[in-house]
């Protein structure tokens, strides 16, 4: 057996959390999706640059030394490379010739000296640092603060890398005057510039360093004094290297065209992970994830949320004119019932005349409230046409009042109205319809005794009463069905309010209702 379910008041906590679990699990998804796109493109392109670096070392070290003698010019370039290869990948190499170690990618400077030469003509040479002691002065903060990760560029002679696994930061030096020695391949710095990095022409910021030389020194023995204009003529202090520590053992040599062995051992380039190498954007991008998903979830929220109120409300709507109508229509139809066993039993044969007149009462009351029904669901389905004319309002509110004075006289009640000839277009029926249930609704709701006072102005119209009860929530006594508890006893159906309000809202105009000070106001406003 299939049980109903009850509908139930709908929360929007409720229905938020349930649209932020699938909205999370949809952008999770997503996200997921593409986390694994990109980091599976990272990883694959990794691997192809990892073999292309290694490849491009490997070659550069056989190129240098598939010679019958290796020269220090050779050595000096190679140890150029090495660095290259240092700064973009963060790699150590140690390079072996004749089974002796010649070079490794520990911390120096290289010097580029292009000579000058007869016009058509160049040449370029490669010096290293001549001992690690001149470093001391490119060690201090002055210096230091310049030190950045800069661009590799390809120089035709060196590798070309492609985008870094690990960037070393460095120093940009450019040699003013120096000491070369062409046989070992070494130099030694006098004036030196270094470059602030963030200057992509190389022209304004940094600071000069001077080593100071001792021109007599025995040490300069060999050396060429030599000045360039520091532009042209540079080099690039590489910082934090240290050589891979690993001993050479003379296998897996290769042997070059002329026979003599050769050799490399490195430290394996160091590939950052990509969570690592993107950790700053898949914090951000996670965090405006969750920000998305806190905003969209308002969106099918508010969706699921608002159809499952209207739902509850008419729900409700039903449930309330289901026991309202009852409720309503019980007490006359029991009347009638009373009545008519009276008269079946004959009971009481003197007041059959009074029975038949009290059913027929009775009948009466009850068709007024069917009426009602139908004209509250005709506005409610605005089936009605509306056709706007002049009409006199204030003698609209006369004959309502006039209309009422039954009801009005019964429950000993003084209206205090002054008629005046005010004219506005609108549509007669559904005006007076409405204004008839306003005065009806003070009729029956005011306390007895007391005094409905009526006002009529160009464009608004205000009636109060002083309520016979406490009116807590005014507004809602313009829901269909709303009556106060003491006033079951008379013959509203509950419907006169809400069906002014429909009445005047295909109109146009605004109906406001409201308790203050005892009193129940009706306010309506035609402009």
């Amino acid at each position: 057996m299939k049980v109903r379910k009850t509908i139930k008041k709908p929360s929007f906590i409720i229905s938020y959390w349930q649209c932020l679990i699938f909205v999370a699990a949809f952008l999770a998804l997503a996200g997921l999706l593409i986390y694994g796109d990109f980091s599976s493109e990272y990883n694959s392109k990794g691997m192809r640059e990892t073999a292309v670096y290694e490849s491009s070392m490997n070659r550069n070290i056989t190129n240098a030394l598939n010679k019958e003698n290796v020269t220090s010019q050779d050595i000096v370039k190679l140890k150029q490379q090495l660095l290259w290869h240092y700064t973009a990948t963060g790699q150590c190499y140690e390079v072996y010739y004749n089974q002796k170690k010649i070079l490794d990618s520990s911390r120096t400077v290289i010097f580029h000296y292009a000579p000058p030469v007869s016009e058509g003509e160049s040449k370029l040479y490669f010096f290293e640092l001549a001992d690690e002691k001149y470093l001391k002065y490119f060690d201090t903060p002055e210096v230091l603060k310049y030190k950045a990760v800069v661009p590799i560029v390809y120089y035709g002679d060196g590798p070309n890398l492609f985008p870094k696994f690990n960037e070393q930061p460095v120093i940009e030096i450019g040699v003013k005057e120096a000491y070369i020695n062409l046989e070992t391949g070494k130099f030694i710095p006098v004036e030196c510039f270094v470059y602030d990095t963030k200057d992509a022409s190389l022209e304004n910021g940094g600071i000069s360093v001077t080593i100071p030389i001792d021109k007599n020194s025995p040490e300069l023995k060999g050396y060429t004094h030599i000045q360039s204009n520091g532009l042209d003529n540079y080099g690039g202090s590489i910082e934090g290297c240290e050589s891979s520590g690993v001993t050479y053992t003379g296998e897996a040599v290769s042997k070059n065209d002329y026979g003599v062995y050769y050799g490399d051992r490195s430290t394996g380039i160091d590939f950052v992970p990509f969570e690592t190498a993107f950790k700053t954007p898949i914090m951000i991008g996670n965090c405006v994830l969750a920000f998305v998903m806190l905003a969209f979830a308002f969106i099918p929220a508010s969706i699921v949320f608002n159809s499952r109120k209207r739902n509850y409300e008419i729900f409700e709507y039903r449930r309330k004119m289901t026991d309202a109508m009852a409720h309503d229509l019980k007490t006359p139809m029991a009347a009638i019932l009373t009545y008519a066993e009276n008269l079946e039993n004959h009971t009481g044969e003197n007041k059959q005349e009074f029975y038949v007149s009290k059913i027929s009462e009775k009948v009466w009351q009850m068709n007024k409230m069917v009426n009602s029904m139908l004209d509250f669901s005709r506005g409610e389905n605005a089936a009605v046409t509306v056709k706007k004319l002049p009409v006199d309002i204030g003698a609209v509110l006369a004959d309502a009042i006039a209309e009422n004075e039954h009801e009005i006289t019964k429950r000993g009640l003084n209206v205090d109205y002054e008629k005046k000839s005010v004219t506005f277009n609108t549509d007669k029926d559904l005006f007076a319809q409405a204004i008839g249930n306003l005065i009806n609704n003070a009729a029956l709701y005011a306390k007895e005794s007391s005094t409905i006072t009526v006002t009529c102005e160009p464009g608004k119209i205000v009636i109060s009463n002083v309520a016979a009860e406490a009116v807590e929530d005014a507004s809602a006594m313009k829901q269909p069905f709303a009556k106060g508890s003491e006033s079951r006893k008379n013959m509203g159906s509950g419907l006169g309010l809400a069906i002014a309000e429909n009445n005047l809202v295909l109109l146009g105009y605004k109906l406001d209702v409201r308790g203050e000070d005892g009193k129940f106001v009706v306010t309506v406003t035609m402009s």
